[in-house]
């Protein structure tokens, strides 16, 4: 059985939405989007609560990306693809 790695930038990220309650979106691989509040997370999946406070649980291979939903996350968390360039704004 793999351990789960706490010490990962992205899991101490998912932590750190599950400790503030973070309103998130995770958008899936098939284009679907989800909101909802993260309530746990292991190291096969994340369980995502909607407005209904319905548990989801998603598979971390079907997702694209996870982030605030009020766009937080710091000056470095936007990106822009322009021709064949990446542009960190700060």
């Amino acid at each position: 059985m793999t351990e789960f790695q706490t010490g990962l930038p992205s899991v101490r990220q998912i932590q750190r939405f599950i400790k503030e309650a973070t309103l998130v979106q995770i958008k899936l691989v098939t284009n679907e989007l989800l909101t909802g509040r993260v309530r746990w997370q292991d190291q096969h999946c994340i369980c995502l609560h909607d407005d209904t406070d319905s548990p989801i649980t998603i598979w971390y291979h079907a997702i694209a990306y996870i982030k605030p939903e009020t766009g937080g996350g710091g000056s470095r968390a936007v990106a822009s693809l322009n021709s064949d360039t990446l542009n960190i704004f700060e």
